[in-house]
């Protein structure tokens, strides 16, 4: 049984004059965020500006992954192959995990430290799960555990941490002000992360531009693209 979807929320009528990012904006916006809070670490950690510029770009990255959790929730809503969509989050999580472990550790084999494709794809199984048994609250606190473990033995990037920012979005999805609460108290540990939830709350619904196979698998495939090219221009560079 799905939760209620947004629109007929009257807490969130109040705030459609304000909503005018489409999940391809915000899609956008995580993207940059993303590749800012990378830039810093892959490169601008290494130069003579560090001290200036490095905590900044960290500081702005902040903001990509709740973008990315909520995306994922609105996902699994609208999609039409809940199958297909776990299936992508996985092979592209094996896919970045050589990109991932040469950007982080200049090497193939990170073994305590994997990817967020991995991190999406246990917060998809969970909320997936916890969908099946909706009413039953002591039984759907089962699969979302089992998924916080994983992602803690795993050690995945945000870990059980960012499981739980999942399941929060998705059990708050319908009620903009808890959510933006309980998100924030899941990502107290980086507080910065909460200006993630003014492009989200802006958010109207719509899928915008960004529509079809090509665009979204193009949206996927930057992940490990920009780390193989972070990962080089540092070795180049820096001959790390």
């Amino acid at each position: 049984m799905n939760l209620p979807l947004t629109k007929q929320n009257p807490e969130e009528n109040t705030l459609r004059f304000y909503q005018i990012f489409s999940s391809s904006a915000l899609k956008i916006i995580a993207v940059i965020t993303m590749f800012i809070d990378h830039f810093g670490y892959g490169l601008v950690y290494w130069s003579d500006e560090r001290v200036s510029y490095y905590q900044l770009c960290r500081d702005i990255g902040r903001i990509a992954f709740p973008i990315y959790c909520f995306l994922l929730v609105e996902g699994f809503y609208y999609t039409k192959n809940r199958v297909r969509y776990a299936f992508s989050l996985l092979i592209f999580g094996i896919l970045s995990e050589l990109p991932f472990n040469w950007f982080i550790g200049n090497q193939l084999w990170v073994p305590d430290y994997q990817n967020v494709f991995f991190t999406l794809l246990l917060g998809l199984l969970a909320i997936w799960a916890m969908e099946k048994l909706w009413g039953k609250w002591p039984l759907m606190c089962l699969p979302l555990a089992a998924a916080m473990g994983a992602a803690y033995l795993l050690h995945t990037d945000y870990d059980y941490k960012g499981v739980l920012l999942i399941a929060v979005l998705y059990l708050l999805r319908s009620y903009p002000l808890p959510r933006f609460f309980a998100g924030a108290l899941c990502l107290y540990w980086e507080w910065k992360a909460i200006f993630a939830w003014i492009p989200i709350t802006l958010y109207n619904g719509k899928r915008g531009w960004m529509k079809g196979p090509v665009l979204k698998y193009l949206f996927y495939i930057f992940y490990p693209a920009h780390l193989l090219l972070l990962a080089y221009l540092r070795r180049r560079f820096f001959h790390i």
